[in-house]
């Protein structure tokens, strides 16, 4: 499959093919110590399990962010078959509300590139990954974040991004039910299942036509709604 590259950083496998776009919005503040070496891995096995299958191979195209007391656009989006190991490092505050207006622009952006190559897409998902709430960061960023999610969500019949927040440990669920309905929570910091539904929800998707509105499979059994009234396929 012939790949084509625009710069450095924008480069595309079959642009005739509909494509994905994910960006995994990782929290890396102090308090994600624990856990940070089964992300890293999970992360890794994610690229894996989505590459098994060659049509999600050349379409799902994925970004990875970190936030603690900053911002770092630690992979910008590339082919998954791309995708480079990553060694993230815990340590700071929580700048949540940045980290999510990062993520809507390299989705927004990544679409707009899409568009300019007349190349069909999917509704991107940001897969956000956090065990806190927002902290070291001014009000407004939040704030801000909670605002474009919504009107993202609500553009057009469908909306024009899926936002998801995977709750561990200790995170303020309140405040992340506040900025989506999608609320994930994990009842242990292992990461394995949570990104096996994942790479499931991307082949899912990727194989189908951006038309359809897919249902996605039940959430591993370490997971579960925050919202129990919310139907997981409905997401």
């Amino acid at each position: 499959m012939e790949q084509i590259s625009f710069g450095e950083e924008a480069r595309i496998e079959a642009t005739n093919e509909p494509h994905l776009a994910c960006v995994l919005l990782l929290d890396t503040s102090g308090s994600m110590t624990g856990c940070i070496d089964n992300l890293n891995k999970a992360v890794s096995d994610f690229k894996m399990q989505v590459c098994k299958n060659e049509e999600s191979k050349n379409r799902v195209d994925v970004a990875v962010v970190e936030f603690n007391s900053e911002v770092n656009v630690v992979q910008d989006f590339v082919p998954i078959s791309e995708l480079q190991p990553i060694n993230l490092m815990a340590g700071g505050y929580t700048a949540m509300g940045k980290g999510i207006n990062t993520a809507i622009d390299l989705v927004k952006e990544r679409n707009r590139f899409y568009n300019n190559l007349g190349t069909p897409c999917f509704k991107p998902w940001i897969f956000m990954i956090t065990d806190g709430m927002p902290e070291g960061e001014a009000p407004s960023e939040i704030e801000t974040a909670r605002i474009r999610i919504k009107e993202e969500e609500a553009k057009g019949q469908h909306g024009k991004l899926k936002f998801f927040a995977v709750a561990v440990d200790n995170a303020n669920r309140d405040v992340l039910s506040s900025l989506t309905s999608r609320v994930i929570e994990l009842r242990t910091a292992n990461f394995d299942g949570i990104f096996n539904w994942l790479s499931d929800s991307m082949t899912v998707i990727s194989v189908s036509s951006p038309d359809n509105e897919n249902k996605l499979n039940p959430l591993p059994q370490d997971a579960r709604k925050y919202d129990p009234d919310r139907d997981v396929s409905d997401w």
